[in-house]
């Protein structure tokens, strides 16, 4: 009963937005605070992203806002909350493209309560905003054109949330995996070496590329062998 003459009040609110000073020297994202006063039930504090936090306070000051509830005045809040996320999101993508789960770790990382993350990553995947599959073309294009093996490719669409196993086409499309040594032993030539731990730096510099170790070695002893002395110069 309480409770619900709480929710039916006309709640007093503010919104404190962090000092720049504050927000300099804090690790994480600085966060808008919600304050609610409602008679009978104390002062309560909340959370938000600096985005929200600042369109609601702006929205104070024009004196936008006249919630006649605590409920009233939280829906009010997440609604704001959806139309800042969707707007990050179109600022992120106009950018540069991502993935649905970079989308969704920046929203998170934001503030954004789980609800709004997902509404907002699914909405924005239904309209083609974001797509793993355009993006994972894409990525996979960009780095096989710089050099990267069929291992490094596939870990770092791991990390971005993506199953290279199910992109349409890999490897196939893309490349022969048979060429995977021709493509080492290009990247290879690419780079000159010196000294008597030669064959171990580059053989380090083909792994961390992603080719595989046994690739690595053949393509790193090949492309020294073929090597004149006067070529060897500088790692």
């Amino acid at each position: 009963m309480a409770q619900s003459m709480q929710e039916s009040l006309a709640p007093d609110w503010e919104v404190e937005l962090p000092l720049r000073r504050q927000a300099s020297f804090n690790t994480k994202k600085p966060r808008a605070t919600l304050v609610i006063h409602t008679e009978g039930a104390g002062e309560e504090r909340r959370q938000l992203p600096l985005a929200v936090g600042k369109l609601l306070a702006s929205k104070k000051k024009a004196d936008e806002l006249h919630p006649g509830s605590r409920a009233e005045l939280l829906y009010m809040v997440g609604e704001l909350a959806k139309s800042c996320a969707s707007a990050r999101v179109e600022r992120l993508v106009n950018r540069r493209d991502y993935s649905s789960t970079e989308i969704r770790q920046k929203l998170q990382m934001d503030g954004y309560a789980p609800s709004v993350v997902d509404a907002c990553v699914e909405r924005a995947c239904e309209i083609g905003l974001v797509s793993d599959r355009r993006y994972a073309d894409v990525f996979i294009r960009s780095k096989i054109a710089a050099g990267w093996g069929m291992a490094r490719i596939e870990r770092e669409l791991s990390r971005r949330g993506i199953d290279v196993q199910e992109v349409a086409g890999w490897p196939y499309e893309y490349l022969d995996p048979e060429d995977e040594f021709l493509r080492a032993l290009e990247v290879a030539g690419r780079k000159s070496v010196r000294g008597d731990r030669a064959h171990q730096k580059l053989v380090r510099f083909l792994c961390s590329r992603g080719f595989s170790l046994g690739v690595a070695i053949r393509a790193a002893h090949e492309a020294l062998s073929s090597q004149e002395p006067d070529e060897l110069v500088g790692f």
